[in-house]
Parts: C-alpha cells; sequence; structure tokens
C-alpha cells in the first residue's frame, strides 16, 4: 500500500476528496458530503475485466429544463513553445467565457476559445446533423440502438425519482449490475429528441461524494459560492453544454462505500450502464466521455485504458494511477485531459513520497502521480515526449496548460496545472484564490477539449 504523506495546511483543507491516499472507510454520503478516508489497495495490472451485463431497470421520467447562468470570462495571453508542445497561462475564465487554454493542441484538431470545435471549425453536437450525418469535416455521428426510438427517454426513466435539488432533467434510477442493485443518476435535455444523437459524458464522484452531490453541483465538499446544480451540476460541464447549445446526456453512478470505485466492480456497471442507455437514447456511439475527480478521476483513468474502444475521450481531475487494480492497458489511442494542482498532497503531480509542491517534475522510479497519468497516453497517442513538461509555478495563482505535438491525428493530448491542491474547482485568474463553481477556470477547458470532437 503505497501512503501518501499529508502536509499540515493540505490535510485539514481538502478532508473528503480523497481518492489516492488511503484511510478508512465508513457509508457513502449523500448532497457530496466529505470526510478524509478511503482505503483500497495498490494493485497491479489485471486484466480489462468486466462483461457487460443487462441490467434490470426502474426509472421515471424527469424533464423540464436547467438554465445556465453566469458570465464568461476574458482569457489571457497565450504562453511560450516549449520543446515538443505548447503551453498557455490561464487568465480569468468563467462560464461559455473564453479560457486561458486558447493555445493549439496536437495534431490532434485545434481549440480555442469560447468553445470553440476542432477541425473545421464545427459547431453542434460533435458535428452531427440527424443520423449519421456530419458537418465541419468531423467524422459522422454513429446512432446508437435508441436513435428512433420515441418512448425511449420514458422507458428508461419510468419508476425512477426527481433530485431534490438538482436540475429539473436529472432522474434517480436503480439497475442490477453484477448481481448488485446500484444507483445512478441520468440527465436527458429537456428537449430530448430521439433523432438526434447525443454526447454522453459519464461523471463519477470522489471518495465520500455520490451521485447525488454530483448532480446537485455540491463541490467542493465544504461548499463555497455559485455550488448549486445550475452552476455546477456534473462538474460544471451540463452548464457548459448548454451554453454551448449542445446538450449532452450525462450519467453520474453512485459508488459503493467511501472508497466507491473498485475497476473491476465498477467496469462492469459502466458497460451496463452504457448498453442500457444505448439501447433505449439516441446517443452518438463514436462520442462518449468520461470525467470524474479524485477517486473519481482514478475510475477515468483506469476507464480511459481499460475501455478505448468505447471511450472518445477522458478529463481527469486530480487523477492517479495507483491505489486500486489498474487494468491491463491495450496501448489504443483516446483523446485525454489531465489536471493537477501543483500543492496536491492527495493525488500529487509525482508521487514520490515527498509531497510535491512545487513546479519541478520530481522523480519516482514507480513512475505514479497525475504526470504518469499524461504521460502514458502521450506515449500511447504517439506524441512528442518532451524533456520537461512546464507547469505552473507556486504562488502565481494561474493554471498553465500543455498540449503535446506530434500526437496522431484525432487524439490530442493535454496536460493543465495550477497553483493549488486538492479540488476540481480551483479559481486561478492571477488574483484570486479559493473555490468557485461558476468562476473555476476547468469546467470550460474541460468542455472546450470534448467538443473538438
Amino acid at each position: 500500500m503505497r501512503v501518501v504523506r499529508f502536509n499540515a495546511v493540505a490535510l485539514p483543507l481538502f478532508l473528503g476528496f480523497l481518492g489516492c491516499s488511503s484511510g478508512t472507510g465508513g457509508t457513502a454520503s449523500q448532497g457530496g458530503a466529505s470526510a478524509n478516508g478511503g482505503t483500497s489497495g495498490r494493485g497491479g495490472a489485471t486484466g480489462s475485466g468486466g462483461v457487460t451485463g443487462s441490467g434490470g431497470v426502474t426509472s421515471s421520467g424527469g424533464s423540464g429544463s436547467g438554465g445556465a447562468t453566469g458570465s464568461g470570462g476574458a482569457s489571457s495571453s497565450g504562453g511560450t513553445t516549449n520543446s515538443g508542445g505548447t503551453t498557455s497561462l490561464g487568465g480569468a475564465t468563467g462560464r461559455g467565457g473564453a479560457t486561458g487554454s486558447g493555445g493549439a493542441t496536437g495534431s490532434g484538431g485545434a481549440t480555442g476559445s469560447g468553445g470553440a470545435t476542432g477541425s473545421g471549425g464545427a459547431t453542434g453536437l460533435g458535428g452531427a446533423t440527424g443520423l449519421g450525418g456530419s458537418t465541419g469535416g468531423l467524422p459522422a455521428a454513429v446512432p446508437s440502438a435508441g436513435c428512433g426510438k420515441a418512448d425511449g427517454a420514458k422507458t428508461l426513466t419510468t419508476g425512477g425519482s426527481s433530485v431534490a435539488s438538482g436540475l429539473l432533467t436529472s432522474t434517480r434510477l436503480k439497475i442490477t449490475s453484477g448481481g448488485q442493485s446500484r444507483e445512478y443518476i441520468i440527465d436527458i435535455p429537456a428537449d430530448y429528441d430521439p433523432t438526434h444523437p447525443y454526447r454522453l459524458i459519464f461523471s463519477w464522484h470522489q471518495a465520500y461524494g455520490s451521485d447525488t452531490g454530483n448532480a446537485i453541483g455540491q463541490y467542493p465538499a465544504f461548499n463555497g459560492p455559485n455550488f448549486d446544480a445550475t452552476n455546477y451540476a456534473y462538474f460544471g460541464l451540463h452548464r457548459e453544454a448548454t451554453a454551448a447549445n449542445q446538450p449532452a446526456i450525462f450519467v453520474a453512478p453512485q459508488g459503493i462505500t467511501n472508497s466507491p470505485w473498485d475497476y473491476n466492480r465498477d467496469v462492469v456497471l459502466f458497460d451496463d450502464l452504457l448498453a442500457l442507455i444505448d439501447a433505449n437514447l439516441c446517443i452518438d456511439d463514436s462520442r462518449v466521455f468520461t470525467t470524474g475527480f479524485s477517486f473519481g478521476a482514478m475510475m477515468s483513468y483506469a476507464l480511459s485504458i481499460g475501455r478505448q474502444s468505447k471511450l472518445r475521450g477522458a478529463v481527469t481531475m486530480e487523477a492517479a494511477n495507483y491505489n486500486f487494480t489498474q487494468p491491463t492497458n491495450s496501448n489504443a489511442p483516446i483523446a485525454y485531459m489531465g489536471v493537477t494542482g501543483m500543492n496536491d498532497c492527495i493525488c500529487p503531480w509525482v508521487n514520490d513520497g515527498s509531497c510535491n509542491t512545487g513546479s519541478s517534475n520530481g522523480n519516482s522510479a514507480a513512475k505514479e502521480g497525475g504526470k504518469y497519468c499524461v504521460l502514458q497516453h502521450a506515449q500511447d497517442n504517439g506524441c512528442t515526449i518532451p524533456a520537461t513538461i512546464t507547469t505552473t509555478t507556486s504562488g502565481s495563482k494561474k493554471y498553465l496548460c500543455y498540449d503535446f505535438e506530434g500526437c496522431k491525428a484525432g487524439y490530442p493530448v493535454k496536460v493543465c496545472t495550477f497553483d493549488g491542491a486538492h479540488t476540481p474547482s480551483a479559481v486561478d485568474d492571477g488574483t484570486n484564490g479559493g473555490d468557485d463553481g461558476l468562476k473555476a477556470f476547468v469546467p470550460p477547458l474541460a468542455w472546450q477539449f470534448i467538443a473538438q470532437f
């Protein structure tokens, strides 16, 4: 078991965001309540495991519209080119606003401010128009079996319940997976069109979190400004998709205990949920994504190396490549974006035993930490690996993004480091600090990354 050291500042501030260090478990809380813990073993490589099961489901429809609020932020100027990639300094960001990561991506397609998309500058749901159509040079959508089923959404959601303090479009449901009754929350656009293939985004909560906390935007666990469903449901991505007029379908699974995810068990849940949604709703099978924070980022990273054939991309916030059994990596390419705080002592940039608190890359013989999650995908995607990844500096109160060059077309790798600790919602604009659901720099960047496909 790898034990990560905690410093006197980081520990009390980030209780409950644990996913990467070890501790004691308990029962999972609702509404994103937190504590420090989450025991999990540090496993070796195993098979990717997990057979798709047909889960029984009972659900009940919720419909309505979730509004987006907030104003866009101004972007800062780009950074300097580093050998093997492009860096850009972060500026102020906001919902739907331009972001500081407006620099060029690798060969996987350009990104830009304000939700600009990838090659061809296409907009809309991945460029999809109708069943299997495309615009702007993006690949055509791959419609799921549920496309064309007029009553698919009603069938899926019958028997479920609404989510208190959540969006009107979110519904709490049950599915039988791996012989267990599991809970999840799904969000379907209010004006859902059964002939339009939507992006599907899996959103995994942290240790001591919950699907409820995910769906109502209750992060960080100690709360703060603008942490509500409108501003921060599904890590703020629902807000960004709505503002871009590119509604997506979101699914937030509920973990088991306070160490919520186990890859060999929960890859089956992922497979079962994907199969169920695919059969009932109209999604684009070529545009399925995964995201998560802390332990949820660990689960997303594990899926990104174990389920590349089912995922188009992954966005992880404070990921780690240890503390539970990792699947065997097929080394297939997948678009990947990683975000790590350089003062994170829970899921550090480099898990070298000393808690990396500066801009140094550090050194770890085990190659553990957020840095190595990014490097694994850069290697798998054929990107140019630089001698040094440029990271932000302590005290700057800014994030800095690095886009790898030379990646296989359509499979970019991006890493953003920020001057902060273990959180998915930092405000890094050069002057402010802390967390804010609306002003956090990650949601606009994360949506921008996803929207290019």
